[in-house]
């Protein structure tokens, strides 16, 4: 591990003074350690365009895939997914807001009706320049009496609380066929080793569509400008882990940094946050860098409180600065390991198919008209592979990963840790 600096001012953290997120179109390409760049990267929203329904009754139906809604304060949009027996359902919510003050997400599943509470998870924030996520899970057991985990048609709804015009809301639906084998036994949070070798310069993207891909264990490094969130990608496969940290330096003037890790399902596992001046500050987990366990079925266990739904996939670093000021210096420090291993036996054929696949339309009603992202060339027309995954040549993961033995069945994955940003809500039986 390269040495460790000493903390400028943590109680900085939470400068609300940030500039708004920058507009739609605004992203640059690699940039070399230390270089400056005239244009905020900007949060780039994707998704087929949808309008949640009013009511449970009249939810938008939804196959899993990418969708695109917008939401105002404390509106409530409800939607639906049709969960075959012994699969397992993931939905996220992510929404992206420019305006001073908390901005909070609920995403909640309410069961075959739309009248029970079976799980729900809040995302906030309330720095200036926010980007929020909030996701459940849930499986068509068949247990229980009250609906929560019936196959066939689930509601679930999506709450947004805070200020300022409509945001624009991504929705992610994921399915995760029945393990009937649940293969490896249960591993341990991986330890981080110096990855060595150069420092590679890379152009982070400015939302989880767009984030770089980084190929391995290794040194990369970016800049960051107040105002930006960077994100950045890794891919884990069966029988893999992650280990990393990032290091942000000193300037002139104090700047609130975070560091956020999230799983393929963009639950936020865990996040640092400190103030940096005028030293290079490194952000971790505590005295040791974020970590995962092998991913492995049996690493989900309840009571390992580290980690979370762990599944194959794509696992996002961002990098979020807050403040005023030059752009800082940004390195990300990776390191992958474990063998690749075959991973569970599930009940439907799980060969991967083409990453690059768009998901299908909304199984009911037209694209919706109220979303004026849909209109724009970054709006749901666009094509979903336009990230730089499109140019992983690796394929199965470069994206969402389709399964055969299920039309437009997504498998994604999972890890790790630290400090919660969001509270989780119990499973009522």
């Amino acid at each position: 591990m390269r040495p460790r600096a000493l903390t400028a001012c943590s109680a900085a953290v939470a400068l609300a003074v940030a500039p708004a997120i920058a507009p739609e179109g605004s992203r640059l390409g690699p940039t070399a350690h230390g270089a400056g760049h005239s244009t905020l990267r900007g949060y780039e929203p994707t998704g087929i365009a949808v309008a949640g329904g009013p009511d449970p009754a009249r939810a938008a139906a939804l196959a899993p895939g990418n969708y695109l809604d917008e939401l105002t304060d404390k509106e409530v949009g409800y939607y639906s997914v049709d969960v075959p027996a012994g699969y397992t359902a993931y939905v996220s919510g992510t929404t992206v807001s420019k305006v001073k003050g908390i901005e909070a997400l609920d995403v909640k599943q309410l069961g075959e009706r739309g009248n029970s509470f079976c799980k729900t998870d809040t995302g906030l924030d309330q720095n200036l320049a926010k980007v929020v996520t909030a996701s459940v899970r849930w499986t068509a057991s068949g247990e229980g009496g009250n609906g929560c985990a019936r196959p066939g048609r689930q509601v679930f709804s999506v709450t947004r609380r805070g200020t300022g015009p409509p945001v624009p809301l991504e929705l992610q639906v994921m399915l995760e066929p029945q393990v009937l084998d649940q293969g490896p036994p249960e591993g341990n949070i991986a330890q981080y080793t110096e990855p060595g070798g150069p420092d590679r310069p890379v152009g982070g993207g400015g939302s989880f569509a767009s984030a770089a891909i980084l190929p391995g264990s290794g040194h990369y490094t970016d800049t960051v400008t107040p105002g930006e969130w960077v994100f950045y990608r890794v891919r884990l496969d069966w029988g893999q882990s992650l280990s990393f940290q990032t290091r942000v330096g000193g300037g002139r003037k104090i700047v609130g940094v975070q560091t956020h890790f999230y799983n393929p399902v963009r639950e936020q596992l865990a996040q640092d946050a400190s103030g940096v001046q005028d030293t290079e500050h490194i952000f971790s987990k505590g005295v040791a860098p974020f970590a995962t366990r092998p991913v492995r079925f049996l690493n989900r266990s309840d009571r390992q409180q580290e980690v979370a739904d762990m599944l194959p996939g794509w696992y996002y670093i961002a990098v979020a600065a807050q403040g005023e000021g030059e752009s800082r210096s940004l390195a990300v420090d990776v390191s992958v390991a474990g063998t690749k291993e075959s991973g569970p036996a599930y009940a439907q054929s799980a060969q991967p198919l083409d990453s690059a696949r768009e998901p299908k339309p909304p199984a009911s009603g037209t694209p919706s008209t109220k979303n004026p992202a849909s209109k724009s060339p970054s709006g749901p027309e666009r094509d979903l592979g336009h990230s730089s995954a499109q140019n992983d040549e690796s394929g199965a993961f470069g994206g969402p990963l389709l399964w055969a033995g299920l039309p437009a069945a997504l498998l994604l994955g999972a890890g790790p840790t630290v400090l919660f940003l969001r509270r989780r809500g119990a499973r009522r039986t």
